[in-house]
């Protein structure tokens, strides 16, 4: 299994990212005869060695019709405007492979949904500025078949460097990060004021979130089989344009986890009724809680006591310790940070032969995983007189024969 590994320190453009991947070993070659499968005309893709702050890479400049541009951090698109439903059906009737347009639309989507929300319209109606022109078309699409070249299985981030100061861009003089790229940010660990520059641009924000999504990288036994630098065009002493990346090649399916930071609170108590406890986890659960439970100890002086613990996103800690102080006798809790490896998992709704009900997906390696919800079979199981054991395995079976 190979996991490409990016090293954000600086930040990440469209154009670096791209440049990195060349750089780690995609053919230019290469990605330039796919992209051509696209139908844009009057570009070249050229790939020069560069170096910034005495570290050589390589640097990408798309040239289109005779003018050479740079691009990336600078913001100096034309501004050429593209529907993003005009982008995606120019993709799908292409002649590149599945996963390349799997790929490039799943970025395409994240920048539009975030175009959306900044323009309080739909997705469908979403016209793209500088994330329309050619080169940038070129960097998206340009990085997932970099990534098919590659053998990329997965990709995970270290936390991204968005920068500090200010941005001009078609919407005028903003603040960093861009309006885009802060909501972008939601899905991976950002830091904000290492350079007083846009060092990451929407762009790459959406590669980060639709690739990595979040992921930490997992500590795996394995061996670097390369490395890649990918030079940006701006000049910053203090923090070096450049955009590093590094495939690791592993055997385990552990790349496919996700890691996540969250907090753990405990609360020993030995004054509240079993009534009571119940209705303290349920108010941890509408506090924001992801997970309750209860366990059995002994206090000072032999005295039996139930320990309440509950596990929460660290943002959402302030609101659970309220709920403990709120619901319960104690006079204390305890909050640990700790890290949660989890398989990823997505809900799909399934129209059974007794009604809707929701299937939890999940797969670990090649081994696929599906469980209908209970809350939803037991509602069917009562409104139809059965019991929730049937009914749960009749839709787990049709579901399964469905997929077969």
């Amino acid at each position: 299994m190979k996991i490409l590994y990016y090293d954000c320190f600086a930040g990440i453009s469209g154009d670096m990212n791209l440049a990195a991947l060349i750089d780690a070993g995609a053919d230019a070659g290469e990605i330039s005869r796919e992209l051509s499968k696209l139908g844009l005309r009057g570009w070249t893709l050229k790939t020069s060695k560069s170096s910034k702050n005495g570290i050589f890479g390589t640097r990408v400049d798309v040239e289109l019709e005779g003018e050479h541009r740079h691009h990336g951090h600078e913001h100096e698109h034309r501004h050429e405007h593209r529907k993003f439903s005009d982008i995606k059906a120019m993709i799908s009737a292409s002649a590149l492979s599945e996963n390349v347009k799997k790929n490039a639309l799943a970025i395409f989507e994240k920048i539009a949904e975030a175009e959306a929300r900044v323009h309080g319209k739909s997705i469908a109606d979403v016209a793209f500025h500088e994330v329309g022109a050619v080169d940038s078309i070129i960097d998206i699409v340009g990085c997932a078949v970099a990534y098919e070249l590659l053998g990329i299985d997965a990709a995970r981030s270290s936390p991204v460097e968005l920068g500090g100061g200010s941005v001009k861009c078609a919407h005028g003089v903003l603040s960093v990060p861009a309006p885009a790229t802060a909501i972008l940010a939601k899905s991976f660990s950002a830091k904000i004021g290492g350079a007083n520059h846009e060092c990451t641009t929407p762009t790459g924000a959406a590669i980060i979130a639709a690739m990595c999504g979040g992921k930490e990288l997992p500590q795996l036994c394995g061996k670097i089989i390369a490395t890649g630098v990918g030079v940006g065009h701006r000049d910053c002493p203090e923090l070096a344009n450049i955009l590093r990346v590094a495939i690791f090649e592993t055997e385990s399916d552990c790349a496919e986890t996700e890691t996540e930071r969250l907090c753990e609170f405990a609360a020993n108590i030995d004054d509240m009724s079993p009534e009571h406890v119940a209705s303290l986890c349920s108010k941890l659960f509408e506090a924001g809680a992801l997970d309750v439970w209860s366990e059995s100890v002994a206090m000072k002086k032999g005295r039996l006591a139930v320990k309440v613990c509950a596990l929460s996103k660290k943002f959402g800690a302030e609101k659970i310790a309220a709920a403990y102080f709120a619901n319960s006798t104690t006079l204390g809790v305890r909050k640990t940070e700790v890290s949660r490896i989890s398989v990823p998992r997505e809900s799909e709704v399934f129209e059974s032969s007794l009604g809707k009900v929701r299937v939890k997906k999940s797969s670990f390696g090649k081994t696929p995983r599906a469980k209908p919800e209970f809350d939803d079979c037991e509602k069917i199981a009562n409104s139809l007189g059965i019991s929730t054991m049937r009914a749960a395995e009749k839709i787990a079976d049709e579901y399964r024969n469905r997929k077969a």
